[in-house]
C-alpha cells in the first residue's frame, strides 16, 4: 500500500491495485492545484525537513500537496511520478532516488507537461528538469575537513567512514575531504569503509577498525548518521578524546556537538533548498522566469560549539 499524504492534513491511500481512496482531503481557501513532493524516506530527519519545508511553502502559495517517499528505489520513483502525472499535478519537487538513473522519469514528466524541480540530488542531463537546486558538497566537505585537520593538529591516524558510495553526493564529499587531508603528510588514513549512510553500519565498522587500529585519533564521516554511529562505537570503547567530524547538520548532530562528542559538521540547508524549489516551480507555473540558472548551489554552514545553538531542523538562525 502506498500513502499519499499532505503534512498536517488528510491522506490519500493508494492500494496495490492502483486504486486511490480519498480520506477526507481538506481544501485550501485558495486552490492553485496540487504539487507532488517526492523524497527518499520520511523517517529520515533530513528528508522530513525537505518535505515539511516544501509543503509549508506550497500551502503558503495556495497549492495542495501530495507527499510520498521512494526509499531510493528507482522503480518506485517512476511509479510515483506516473501516479502524480495521472492525478494531474501542476508540478513535482523531487529529491531523486539515483542521480544517474532518474533522468528518464523526469523526462517523462516533462513530456506530459509536468515540470520538475530537483532538490538535493542533481541529474547529469541539462534541460530536462526545470531547475536543479543542490548543496555545494565540495565547499561543505572542504570546510569540515579543514576544521578536522586543525583540531587534529595536522597529524595523527584517522579513519574515513563514507556515507554511501553509490550516491554521487557522497563520492563528491569524499573527494573534497581528500583534497584537503592529503595536503598534510603527517595525517595518516589507516582505514576507509563505506557505512552506507547508516548509523548501525558505522558503529559496526568503527568497532572493527578500533580493534585493528587502537591509536586512531580522528574520524571523518560522510554524513550525520555515520558520524553518530562512530561516536556510539567510540563511547562504548571509552575513546572520548577521538576527534569526529561529519556533514548534514541534524538536530542530533547539533546536540552531539553541544555535548562535546562531535567536533564539527556542515549543516546542509535542506529547508531553504526545498522552499526555494517550490518558489521556482510556482514562478514557472505563473508564466514568470525567476532569472536563476538551471543548476544552483547552496553552501553548507560549518557548525561547531560556537554556533550549534542556531541549528534547528536543517535551518540556521542568524540571530
Amino acid at each position: 500500500m502506498n500513502t499519499l499524504c499532505r503534512l498536517g492534513s488528510a491522506c490519500l491511500v493508494t492500494l496495490a491495485l492502483g486504486v486511490t481512496v480519498p480520506l477526507a482531503v481538506a481544501q485550501d481557501p485558495v486552490d492553485k492545484g496540487t504539487i507532488a513532493i517526492l523524497v527518499n524516506s520520511l523517517d529520515n530527519p533530513y528528508y522530513a525537513a525537505e518535505a515539511h519545508a516544501a509543503d509549508a511553502k506550497a500551502r503558503e502559495l495556495g497549492y495542495q500537496t501530495l507527499i510520498q517517499s521512494h526509499n531510493e528505489d528507482v522503480n518506485r520513483q517512476r511509479e510515483l511520478i506516473s501516479l502524480a502525472v495521472g492525478r494531474g499535478v501542476k508540478g513535482i519537487v523531487l529529491d531523486n532516488a539515483d542521480s544517474s538513473a532518474s533522468g528518464a522519469a523526469v523526462q517523462y514528466a516533462k513530456d506530459q507537461g509536468v515540470p520538475t524541480v530537483l532538490i538535493n540530488r542533481e541529474i547529469p542531463q541539462d534541460g530536462v528538469a526545470l531547475a536543479q537546486l543542490t548543496h555545494n558538497n565540495v565547499q561543505a566537505a572542504s570546510q569540515v575537513a579543514q576544521a578536522f585537520v586543525e583540531r587534529m593538529g595536522e597529524q595523527g591516524e584517522y579513519v574515513e567512514l563514507t556515507c554511501n558510495l553509490a550516491d554521487n553526493n557522497c563520492v563528491t564529499r569524499s573527494e573534497a575531504f581528500h583534497q584537503v587531508l592529503d595536503q598534510y603528510p603527517e595525517m595518516t588514513m589507516v582505514a576507509r569503509q563505506d557505512a552506507k549512510g547508516v548509523l548501525l553500519n558505522a558503529k559496526q565498522s568503527m568497532d572493527s577498525i578500533l580493534q585493528e587500529h587502537p591509536n586512531v585519533r580522528g574520524v571523518i564521516a560522510g554524513n550525520g548518521p555515520v558520524a553518530l554511529g562512530a561516536i556510539a562505537s567510540l563511547q562504548a570503547a571509552r575513546r572520548d578524546q577521538v576527534v569526529v567530524a561529519g556533514i548534514d547538520g541534524s538536530n542530533d548532530e547539533r546536540d552531539a556537538i553541544r555535548a562535546g562528542h562531535l567536533y564539527a559538521t556542515a549543516m546542509l540547508q535542506a529547508q531553504q533548498l526545498a522552499s526555494d524549489g517550490v518558489a521556482v516551480l510556482d514562478a514557472h507555473l505563473a508564466g514568470a522566469d525567476d532569472g536563476g540558472p538551471e543548476r544552483r548551489l547552496y553552501r553548507g554552514i560549518l557548525i561547531t560549539e560556537e554556533n550549534a545553538s542556531r541549528v534547528n531542523d536543517f535551518s540556521y538562525s542568524d540571530e
